[in-house]
């Protein structure tokens, strides 16, 4: 029993506002907890008078008298008061909140059932709004507001309450879960992080902790009624983690309450309430049980099934494991086929786990897939709704009722099952709804707009993933702000009953699956654009007021950066080596987060430095190192080809990075005594289809032999052959190399012309480059020569065998000097070696001029490229009007109509945004679009519109759309997803069986790059000057990237992923 409250404590305690570090914050909740700082003085009138200050708000200079929780100095810690027959629930939660003020204070405070010894005169009292204890409180009339309703609280100070309590904090809870999440929010903000255990964030000592008077914790219904995860794909990673952290012996259950105890904890302090266990080899309801030689023949629940129900956690199972058992229940006592032929079998189990679920909180998953996650043997509507009307006849002999309503229960449209639903399947009215993401985080489908349904719908969301078109379960590559989005579009169309998560084995999807929960917990606390609010908030309570905004930076992007496209996606040839410098661009924003998060943790103290490492840091040195993998590989292959020497000191550097992954991986398991071993076993590098290889492998790199020189072959002076040279050339926008002839140098790979430089121009990238690099054993010197416009940097040097003396030159032009009365000239470029080799390469360049009253984005290099957010024009249509969502897609940020609504616009009639920009006169002789068909007038151009990858979710024969204007061109309608279906991946050859489901057809290609790309033909006159493009907002889900024309530059280049950088702007004069 811990102390009793001095009579002292039982007086006002003066506090001053003043200067103590701030209070820690639940994230998207109101501060309300303060860290006095605590004097102990004698005075003449009281020698036990306590004086403290606390900083409750910074910028408050009045005196308050906070509620005292607990205090170090004094050994003192405010008694807890519960209702001894409230649910066992609470009372758990109690005594895990009493636990966490003696983590932070060093005091635990003592626990009393229904009433306190008469000595204590202030308490904490704690009960949901039906007990005994909270409606026999004076003071606490507000308390019946919450009766009746779902998980609500209200936590406030009371003055005289009763059970002759002079004070009191009163925790009251409109059910269980409602007091459970009172309790835990006021954990967090004492320093208590949900993730104390599964990522090690630690409890800061506090010498005292109150309560701020006269403010109050409240919060009504959560936005969605069930909210959930789900532990998916647990092999190899969490179930090894288990089988070594518990001793478990080969075929013996590795997840058992040992583990799901802290998980389940972990859920309720992030205020989830439903959970689907792991299936891969487990059996939640049975796991810990003896089953030899078979399962019991009474329905018994199991261990993992008392304790969810004990904690206050709603049970499920995933989609395709109807009524309560797990699929590996299945396979250890199956009898007969999992098809409706064996009706009566399949019966009989299902009742069995019905019965084993009574009395235990929980939603049923209804309807039936086939075994292993397939479609069902013989499948129709009327055939799965057959099915699930026996089970719903299952739940009405084993409830003992006629009232399925008070029964939860949901289907799931997960894959070919989302194809019944669009052809009419027919969900019972006591059924929710579950409709699921397209596993890549794409909502499908919402409730359809105008249609009620009594359960309401819900939807089954992803951030790790097991599938088609490749598995992605190794790290975090999750854009929180396509999240905000898509479950913004859920919560706009009331499809809000159920949201839940497939986190995988959690670790390293911390912080999405938080993002996720606290999105469904309370949407209206993360407006748009709160991303980055949100992961502020997140940092500090992690790691600490100090570096809150510079970790909140590197993770938003982070999440950009790594959502761009899936780690086990991205291979040697994502990143283009040759376009827009791609691939030095990626690893510039990589190894620029790298270093930024390198300095935080160095900074951090030793306890706070497992936890970064966990959450941030390791997640950023593993993609860095995965792109170095992969370019330097590529760099090698590349290099090899085109003879240069530096091929293998990139091949060496590939290798060094395939075996620095396995020293990131190992940090982490090493940390806290290899608390965490095996919890990052996921391969990742170099797959080759669609599920992951049993190990990593490296990737292809090439050597070459460094003594033997670049050799052409039959000496022809003439033609240039036969040249035996030390160096290579190489330049921007070519796989060729110099002096001499490849197979990459011109089309036929021989007799090629003059080398020469995309034609540049004022308004284009500043600068090209040019590669010189070692080729043969000999050490050169070389030099180069230009006409006096051309500038080139540097223009010596010598190239050593090892070659590291590579140089990259930069080619730029000086404009004020390039041959009057010329609009294209073509200059040259002469480098000479002193091993006889001679490379001559052309500079063509354009000389183009803009308006002076022109502002906008000009073309330069063939194209115009413009970040959507960087509109010109955004003209509101009533409530209706185009936002910014920061940090949405792959290169800055993502526009869209709001408000979220069933409004279809008349084309031309909703809101509008507008770009505009310049083009130059067109020689289609000349200029880099010169395969272009044109006209006298006009030139064929190509206006792509890079959106999101959002699906036609407003259901059948509804699809997303947008108006595309040019000038004044009267507005087209575009409706840029495929109403075709996919279907099923068998019906490609190329392709295993595996169900996709009423996905479009285009799906595969926009889901690998996260983009959809939707391609105008246009006209352009051939005279050049300004254009408009003008976007009307027509149905909500469009989310516009960014927009290019391309006159023939973009075309001309060739592959890049991210496309070319925006373009210059300028401003009228």
């Amino acid at each position: 029993m811990g102390r009793p409250l001095a009579r002292a404590f039982a007086r006002r305690c003066v506090i001053a506002t003043a200067i103590f570090a701030v209070g820690a914050l639940a994230l998207g909740e109101p501060k309300v907890i303060t860290f006095p700082s605590i004097d102990t003085h004698t005075s003449a009138d009281d020698s036990s008078q306590i004086t403290f200050s606390t900083s409750s708000s910074s910028s408050s200079s009045s005196s308050t008298d906070d509620f005292l929780i607990a205090s170090t100095h004094q050994h003192h810690a405010t008694a807890l008061l519960l209702d001894s027959a409230d649910d066992e629930a609470i009372h758990i939660a109690a005594r895990t909140f009493a636990h966490d003020i003696y983590r932070l204070t060093g005091v635990s405070p003592s626990l009393y059932n229904d009433s306190l010894p008469h000595d204590v005169k202030t308490a904490i009292v704690a009960g949901s709004a039906s007990s005994k204890l909270i409606s026999g409180l004076h003071g606490t009339d507000y308390a019946d507001d919450l009766k009746g309703k779902w998980e609500s609280y209200d936590v406030r100070e009371v003055k005289q309450p009763g059970h002759g309590l002079e004070d009191s904090l009163v925790v009251v809870g409109s059910d269980r879960r409602g007091t459970i999440y009172a309790l835990y929010t006021l954990s967090e903000q004492m320093g208590v992080s949900p993730f104390h255990f599964w990522s090690d964030v630690p409890v800061r000592s506090r010498p005292a902790i109150a309560f701020s008077h006269g403010k109050k914790l409240s919060h009504g219904e959560p936005t969605v009624k069930y909210r959930g995860v789900f532990i998916n794909d647990e092999h190899p990673a969490l179930w090894s983690w288990a089988a070594q952290k518990w001793k478990v012996k080969w075929g013996e259950p590795a997840l058992l309450t040992d583990m799901y105890a802290p998980w389940f904890e972990m859920m309720l302090r992030l205020k989830a309430n439903y959970f689907w266990p792991a299936m891969y080899a487990s059996m939640f309801d049975v796991d810990g049980m003896d089953t030899y030689p078979g399962f019991p023949e009474q329905p018994l629940p199991g261990p993992n099934q008392v304790l969810a129900n004990a904690m206050g956690v709603v049970m499920g199972t995933s989609h395709h494991e109807p009524m309560a058992r797990n699929k590996p229940e299945w396979d250890r006592g199956q009898q007969g086929p999992w098809d409706w032929t064996n009706k009566d079998f399949l019966t009989e189990w299902w009742t069995y786990g019905a019965e084993r679920a009574k009395g235990k909180e929980t939603l049923f998953t209804l309807g039936m897939r086939g075994d292993g996650d397939m479609p069902l043997t013989g499948a129709s509507n009327k055939l799965v709704e057959n099915i699930t009307a026996t089970q719903q006849g299952i739940l009405r002999d084993v409830y003992d009722t006629d009232d399925l309503s008070t029964i939860p229960q949901m289907w799931c449209m997960y894959k070919e099952v989302a194809e019944y639903f669009i052809n009419g399947l027919e969900v019972p009215e006591d059924v929710s709804i579950l409709f699921a993401d397209d596993n890549w985080g794409n909502i499908m489908s919402v409730l359809p707009p105008g249609k009620e349904h009594k359960a309401g719908a819900g939807i089954y969301y992803h951030v790790d993933y097991v599938g088609m078109p490749r598995a992605y379960k190794w790290i975090n590559t999750i854009n929180l702000a396509k999240t905000w989005d898509q479950m913004s579009i859920a919560r706009a169309f009331n499809t809000t009953a159920i949201w839940i998560v497939n986190v995988g084995t959690l670790k390293p999807l911390e912080l999405p699956t938080e993002h996720f929960l606290s999105l469904a917990w309370d949407l209206d606390a993360w407006p748009i654009n709160s991303v980055d609010t949100f992961l502020s908030q997140w940092a500090s309570r992690e790691f600490g007021d100090e570096v809150s905004d510079e970790v909140a930076d590197i993770m938003s992007k982070y999440s950009m950066y790594a959502s761009r496209r899936k780690a086990e996606l991205v291979n040697s040839t994502t990143w283009s080596l040759t376009n827009y410098e791609e691939a030095e661009r990626v690893l510039g924003e990589w190894e620029d987060l790298s270093e930024r998060a390198g300095k935080v943790y160095e900074g951090l103290d030793e306890d706070t430095k497992p936890a970064f490492y966990e959450l941030v840091y390791m997640l950023v040195l593993g993609q860095v190192n995965l792109n170095k993998l992969y370019i330097a590989a590529e760099r090698s292959v590349l290099y090899s080809q085109q003879g240069r020497n530096a091929a293998n000191v990139y091949a060496r550097q590939a290798v060094d990075a395939f075996f620095e992954d396995e020293e990131i991986t190992e940090k982490f398991h090493s940390l806290l005594d290899r608390k965490w071993d095996h919890m990052w076993d996921q391969t990742h590098i170099n797959w080759n289809s669609w599920l992951e290889p049993v190990k990593d492998i490296m990737p292809p790199i090439s050597f070459v032999k460094p003594n033997q020189p670049a050799r052409e072959g039959i000496p022809i002076p003439e033609l240039g052959y036969g040249v035996i040279s030390n160096i290579r050339v190489t330049h921007e926008n070519s796989q060729g190399s110099w002096p001499g002839n490849t197979a990459f140098n011109c089309p036929r790979g021989e007799h090629c012309g003059v080398p020469s430089l995309l034609p540049m121009d004022p308004y284009g990238v500043q600068s090209r480059w040019i590669d010189v690099g070692a080729a043969g054993p000999r050490s050169v010197k070389w030099k180069v020569e230009s006409d006096k416009w051309i500038k080139v940097h540097p223009s010596h040097g010598h190239i050593t065998k090892d070659a590291s003396h590579d140089v990259r030159l930069r080619v730029s032009i000086d404009w004020d000097n390039v041959p009057e009365n010329k609009d294209e000239v073509t200059g040259q470029f002469f480098l000479h070696a002193t091993d006889g080799s001679n490379v001559t390469i052309e500079v063509p360049v354009r000389k183009y001029t803009v308006d002076k009253d022109f502002t906008g984005f000009v073309q330069g290099d063939g194209y115009v490229a413009i970040e959507a957010g960087h509109l010109v024009r955004n003209q509101s249509k009533g409530e209706y009007a185009f936002q910014e969502m920061k940090g949405y897609g792959r290169t800055r940020s993502g526009v869209e109509m709001f408000p979220m609504t069933t409004q279809n616009f008349t084309v031309g009639e909703g809101p509008s945004i507008e770009y505009d920009f310049w083009t130059h006169p067109i020689d289609t002789e000349s200029d880099a679009g010169s395969d272009a068909k044109s006209d006298d007038a006009t030139v064929d151009a190509e206006v792509t519109i890079q959106i999101g990858p959002t699906l036609n979710f407003l259901g059948v024969n509804k699809t997303i759309a947008f108006a595309f204007q040019l000038d004044d061109s009267s507005p087209t309608i575009i409706n840029p997803v495929p109403t075709e279906p996919l279907g099923f991946a068998s019906d490609r050859p190329e392709n295993k069986p595996v169900a996709i489901g009423a996905v479009p057809k285009d799906w595969i290609d926009i889901v690998k790059n996260e983009i959809r790309d939707v391609r105008i033909p246009v006209k352009l006159a051939k005279s050049g000057g300004k254009h408009t493009i003008k976007i009307y907002g027509m149905t909500t889900g469009i989310v516009l990237e960014r927009v290019l024309v391309d006159l023939g530059g973009i075309r001309s280049r060739g592959y890049s992923y991210l496309g070319p950088p925006e373009s210059a702007h300028v401003t009228a004069k």
